[in-house]
């Protein structure tokens, strides 16, 4: 394909999608498709979290976002030159371009401390590439930088009163030596950027380009990936490079694939595609299913995890649930039913509500089903921890869940519509043929942010008691689904 010339000025952004893959950056910087904005909580948290590392600056100056690019360029060139703190900077020369965090004069030298403001827990290899990046760009202005710092979160904080404790809060780690330490990667990187935005290439996945693994993940897989009707190899489970290699070889289909290269994983997908019906390991499932009870609960939370701890003895990052939904099937008079609880949006520590509604449903004559149950129990346990009155009702029921999850993981059951993945989104559609689709909330992470929101946020009434409509139905839909399958394979293993 003919391509056009590389749009200058450059992205930190853009530079960071080239470390990835040069077509993603080339795509990005032509304007081929429009990166989308995914809603998550941390967007709703950034300024409070912003607001509270720039207080450690008090004499600090703020470059205003509402200013053009050519103003803020002014602005932060006479704030250098008279060497003040400054606060959201930008810098742009011919090639390159980025707005800077935090930008700190040396006081006993002529250099300057670049600072990074994170609100994660850990450091990121790319939050030392984009840092790596700022650096280049202050030092084509002749602004030495002597030091980098980034403050990031404590992950292991516990918030015990009405506001943050930013002393225990934050986290301030001195990155120089490590960037120094990446230096010789970061500097092979910068060289292959510098010498692609001068002769910009698009190399097809037929072309063998390495960072290229797969088309799921892909911006524009119709260019990239030619042949999309032999994709399937892609869904190979266990397969890591060897889906490309198969790929490449001129493979598509599971059928194709030679039966002694395949795993025993892959070679039930291979059986399953072959005769496009659910495979079951009966003797497997039997084991697994044999002690359950004759009353069996489904259970699903939802839960927010701000980056700012809302509630007392919680921590940064740490589930807090919200909602719950609970299906109780009774299979000796085949009936069903529901069971939900969803916390007032009113800052309130919703853990204690949760387990007395919950504790009132869940005795010990039951089994209770989850999907992937160690979220579940994690949720809970927690939760007694600071609510411990219930710790010797949990200890009871504890024992009484199994993992609905476990089945697909290891591939006791799998159905070719699942296409290789083992998710309940995926496996619910391929074995029942109901699916969220026609839910306002369709994920977790949704589910997470719209509650997220209600908390910090002003809202009306109406758009309140909408979203709480759809968080009870996104929910719901959640164990009503874990019921069909359970129900599903429930029958199948009967009729074995």
């Amino acid at each position: 394909m003919s391509l056009n010339p590389v749009h200058f000025p450059i992205t930190k952004s853009q530079f960071l999608n080239f470390t990835k893959c040069v077509n993603s950056f080339y795509i990005l910087n032509q304007g081929l498709i429009t990166k989308q904005n995914i809603q998550h909580s941390g967007n709703l948290e950034w300024s409070e979290f912003q607001d509270l590392c720039r207080s450690l600056f008090p004499n600090a100056i703020s470059i205003p976002k509402f200013l053009s690019k050519e103003d803020q360029l002014t602005e932060t060139l006479n704030a250098i030159r008279e060497r003040k703190t400054i606060f959201h900077s930008f810098l742009e020369n011919e090639t390159f371009s980025s707005a800077i965090e935090c930008l700190v004069p040396e006081s006993d030298s002529s250099g300057w401390t670049l600072w990074d403001f994170r609100s994660v827990g850990s450091q990121k290899q790319d939050i030392l590439r984009s840092l790596y990046f700022q650096k280049k760009l202050l030092e084509s202005f002749g602004i030495r930088v002597s030091q980098i710092k980034v403050i990031r979160i404590n992950s292991g904080y516990v918030h015990i009163s009405e506001s943050i404790d930013k002393e225990s809060y934050l986290v301030f780690d001195d990155v120089t030596e490590r960037i120094e330490t990446e230096k010789n990667r970061f500097d092979l990187e910068w060289n292959l950027f510098e010498n692609y935005k001068e002769n910009p290439n698009f190399p097809l996945f037929t072309e063998d380009f390495h960072t290229c693994k797969s088309p799921k993940s892909c911006y524009l897989d119709k260019v990239c990936f030619p042949d999309l009707d032999r994709r399937e190899i892609f869904d190979l489970r266990e397969g890591h490079d060897l889906a490309k290699k198969y790929y490449l070889e001129g493979l598509g289909s599971f059928l194709e694939i030679p039966e002694e290269e395949l795993t025993p994983v892959q070679k039930i997908q291979k059986q399953s595609h072959e005769t496009g019906n659910l495979y079951i390991d009966f003797p497997k499932m039997q084991a697994y299913l044999e002690n359950v009870t004759p009353k069996v609960a489904f259970l699903d939370f939802e839960s927010v995890n701000p980056l700012l701890p809302i509630f007392t003895n919680s921590r940064p990052f740490q589930h807090i649930p919200f909602l719950f939904s609970l299906h109780i099937w009774d299979s000796e008079t085949d009936e069903l039913t529901h069971h939900t609880y969803i916390h007032e949006p009113d800052g309130t520590d919703p853990r204690l509500s949760i387990l007395e509604h919950l504790s009132k449903k869940l005795q010990e004559d039951i089994t209770i089903c989850s999907f992937n149950d160690f979220f579940e129990k994690l949720v809970i346990e927690e939760a007694t921890q600071v609510y411990p009155n219930f710790i010797e009702w949990w200890s009871t029921i504890r024992p009484k869940f199994i993992d609905l999850a476990l089945p697909f993981k290891k591939f006791w059951i799998y159905h070719p519509k699942q296409r290789g993945k083992a998710s309940l989104k995926d496996i619910l559609p391929a074995i029942t043929e109901v699916s969220h689709g026609n839910l306002t909330i369709k994920e977790g992470q949704d589910a997470n942010y719209q509650f997220l929101r209600l908390l910090k946020k002003h809202v009306t009434d109406d758009d309140k008691n909408r979203v709480l409509g759809d968080l009870l139905r996104y929910c719901e839909m959640d164990t009503y689904g874990l019921f069909l399958i359970y129900k599903k394979l429930k029958n199948e293993i009967s009729i074995s």
